[in-house]
């Protein structure tokens, strides 16, 4: 989860970086950045209570990593960008199988 959280936040410091602040690109890069680290502090949230025992944070967990990977997918033909490291949940009849394996 910290790799795929590190791996989109260097994509989102480079927009920002390489855009002036008040440009478009700049508010567009930031609005991403900002959705990354957000998505990212509810994931970590999910997977704490998850790992608590909290059940019925199983379902979050698994919508919330899907959102994470799913702000990545732009990047899948990048050289670090590493699908077995950062798979799909899977369901089997609405349950939950694969949990993220660190937070």
């Amino acid at each position: 989860m910290s790799a795929l959280h590190g791996f989109l936040l260097r994509r989102t410091s480079h927009l920002l970086e390489a855009n002036p602040p008040h440009t478009e690109e700049h508010r567009a890069a930031d609005a991403l950045h900002r959705l990354i680290d957000m998505t990212w502090a509810e994931l970590e949230d999910c997977f704490d209570f998850f790992h608590r025992g909290d059940d019925e944070m199983e379902v979050e967990l698994g919508e919330t990593w899907s959102r994470l990977r799913m702000l990545s997918r732009s990047w899948d033909q990048a050289p670090d960008y590493d699908e077995n490291l950062w798979p799909p949940v899977r369901y089997v009849h609405l349950l939950f199988t694969s949990p993220p394996m660190e937070a």
